[in-house]
Order: C-alpha cells, then structure tokens, then sequence
C-alpha cells in the first residue's frame, strides 16, 4: 500500500468505505479495472470475493447510485462528500421539505454525519439496502420514510436518538437549546401533543440552558409516560430521570393545582 499514490488511496479507501473488504483485495479489484472505482465495486461484488460482504440488493447498481452522489455534488466539495448546497438541492429534489420529520428518516439510513453534509460510503450503502439506485426510485421511496414516523417505532426511536448527534455542533457535548427545542418539534410535535407545548415553555421560561445527551435521550422514554398519566402523579421522583425531568413534573405538577412535595 506504501508504493500508491495519493489518488490511489482515495481510491481503496472509497472501495473499502463501499465494499468493507480489506485493503488489499480493493488494490487488487482497482489494478484490475484501471482503478476505476465503480467499475471495480460492482465487479467485487458479483464475483465469489465478495460472497460475505453485505451482498447489494438483487438487481441494485453501486455505480448508478455513485452517478446520482456525484451529480449532486458541487466541484468544490471533497470528493467523497456532499455538502450544504447539494444537500438541500438533493432532499428537495426528492419531494422532501426540508422541515419535515422524514428528512431526519433519510439521514439516519444514509449514516449523514452532521446537518448539511453527506457521505459517500452511507449514502451507497444507504440507497443499495433500500433498494433504490435511481433518482426515480429513491424518490419513489419517501412515502415509505415518512411512514416510518408513524408506523415503526423502532426505527423511529433510532432515528430520535441518532439526531442529537447529527444535530450538535462539531466540538460540542450539548445541543444549543433554541436547536433542541427546534428539533423536538420535529419529532415529538405529532407523537407528544399532551406536553410538548408546556415542554418548551418550561425549557424557555426557567430552564434556559444547552440539552445534553442524556436529557435528550431520557426524554423518549419520558414521552410515553406522560400520554399514559397527564398530570404525572405516578412519576416517581426516585427514579433513574434526570433532573430536569423532575423539575418538569414540578411545572407540570403545579399546573394542575397539584400539592408539590419538597424532596429537597
């Protein structure tokens, strides 16, 4: 590996990005096809090489789905990433708005790593478990994305979790909280409408401060809570909640006309 040159790195390290076979057998696969990367992916995977690698849907094309990367992205951009601009001119391609919760259904299964910035690798390998190496077809897919919200919890609980990381600022261990409330909008607007409301009045009115991970995370399991008993009275404040979930309860508490205990 040591005698290649810099572009023939690039080269193996987007083969292996693709393909997750070692490095070797990518040089080998590249040397073979001119180190012509799509030509050299699709060939290792329909040859007996890459038999234990996650196989790509009968029929599914990695080169055509490397063609519509490429067509998004800008010339400046790394040429294994698509950033901002082409990001938003691809998702709104798709019939996507940019607000919609199914936005945030699509990155998680194209493994985006930040708001506005796409990756070749989860965008291949994304599109080739979906089935879909066409704009056409990927388009065709959205319905079944925006259903995923409201029909497959799991799924749906990945996607919650996965965005607090997507969403946070390179360098940054919590969530902005303008950025938080934003983004709970998004998700919980349709699934938590019992609270979500008084949620973000707490937050703005006496909370006031960034949203760690824990927060965010404890919050879905929270939600369910809160649609089974309105006005918390089973909360048990010895639970395993953060804290800021047990001075919610207070706001909430005393919005009812609740008697607050002092577990001070």
């Amino acid at each position: 590996m040591s005698s290649l040159t810099s572009s023939q790195r690039a080269a193996v390290a987007q083969f292996t990005a693709c393909t997750r076979c070692p490095e070797k057998t990518a040089a080998k696969f590249l040397k073979t096809h001119s180190w012509n990367v799509e030509l050299a992916v699709d060939s290792y995977f329909s040859s007996n090489a890459g038999a234990l690698a996650p196989t790509p849907t009968a029929g599914v094309s990695v080169t055509s789905i490397n063609k519509v990367f490429d067509q998004y992205r800008d010339r400046t951009d790394p040429p294994d990433t698509i950033m901002v601009n082409g990001t938003m001119n691809y998702i709104q391609q798709l019939g996507l708005d940019l607000e919609e919760p199914a936005v945030l259904v699509l990155c998680e299964a194209l493994k985006a790593p930040t708001m506005g910035e796409i990756a070749r690798a989860g965008f291949v390998e994304g599109w080739r478990a979906m089935g879909c190496d066409t704009i056409e077809k990927m388009r065709a897919k959205i319905p079944d994305l925006r259903n995923i919200i409201l029909t497959d919890e799991a799924r749906f609980k990945r996607v919650y979790l996965f965005t607090f990381n997507f969403a946070r600022a390179a360098n940054q261990k919590s969530l902005p909280l303008d950025t938080a409330i934003e983004y709970w909008k998004l998700l919980l607007g349709k699934k938590w409408k019992s609270h979500i409301d008084l949620w973000i009045e707490f937050l703005q009115r006496d909370y006031k401060k960034s949203i760690a991970k824990d927060t965010w995370n404890m919050l879905y399991d929270f939600v369910p809570l809160c649609e089974q008993d309105p006005e918390l009275k089973e909360y048990d404040e010895e639970g395993a909640w953060p804290s800021i979930l047990d001075s919610f309860v207070e706001f909430v508490r005393k919005r009812s006309g609740q008697v607050v205990m002092d577990t001070t």
